[in-house]
């Protein structure tokens, strides 16, 4: 490089004397003993082994997520090129490219890989109600008569969720009355029948019919 002066190293003099003339030698000496500077070393920074590199430690990103409906994604990324592969593929399931599909309710594991170095990222798969369906959604009958009504929730994909507890209520109880989905007619009129369960709801309209006299 210009401007540098190579580094000297030592020697025994002895040698140096048969090997150079004087004035060879002191121009020599002048040389190391004049300019400290010396060429650089060469990095020895590996890229391979910085926080991008092959040989990084993989971080997958986010770390872990919730779901709230079947078939709801959510997108992993990782800081190094992986293989992706879902260790609970009845929870979740996930491509090539990181993207995670909900498939059941559960905790799902989603694994990132690369060589020996791997990362795994947590996500909750449950059913939130978005909706409520009650069935049949109007009624008719008489006073002391009963109706059976049924409710059906369903996220917000629309996939129903299995084994849900309803909240149920008649909006004039002076009219009819409901119990775990059972009306009950009080008196003539109308009246509504709330099915409920988290924050969505369902309705059905009752109609409580006077008793038709004996003639």
């Amino acid at each position: 490089m210009p401007g540098l002066r190579p580094r000297c190293r030592s020697a025994p003099m002895g040698r140096l004397i048969l090997l150079a003339a004087p004035m060879l030698l002191t121009g020599f000496l002048d040389a190391c003993e004049g300019d400290k500077t010396v060429a650089p070393r060469p990095s020895l920074a590996n890229t391979a082994n910085g926080p991008n590199g092959k040989n990084a430690t993989v971080r997958v990103s986010p770390a872990s997520d919730t779901l709230n409906a079947l078939q709801a994604t959510v997108q992993l990324t990782a800081n190094v090129p992986v293989i992706w592969s879902s260790l609970t593929p009845s929870v979740a399931v996930v491509d090539t490219t990181g993207r995670v599909v909900a498939v059941g309710p559960g905790l799902g594991f989603i694994q990132a890989l690369a060589s020996r170095k791997a990362d795994t990222a947590r996500v909750l798969v449950r059913q939130i109600a978005a909706s409520v369906q009650v069935a049949p959604d109007s009624v008719t009958l008489g006073i002391q008569q009963t109706v059976t009504l049924t409710a059906a929730a369903a996220d917000s994909n629309g996939y129903p969720i299995a084994n849900t507890l309803f909240a149920w209520a008649s909006d004039a109880t002076a009219v009819a009355t409901v119990a775990d989905g059972v009306v009950t007619g009080v008196d003539s009129g109308t009246t509504t029948i709330r099915a409920t369960t988290g924050n969505a709801t369902g309705t059905a309209w009752a109609n409580v019919i006077p008793a038709t006299p004996y003639p």
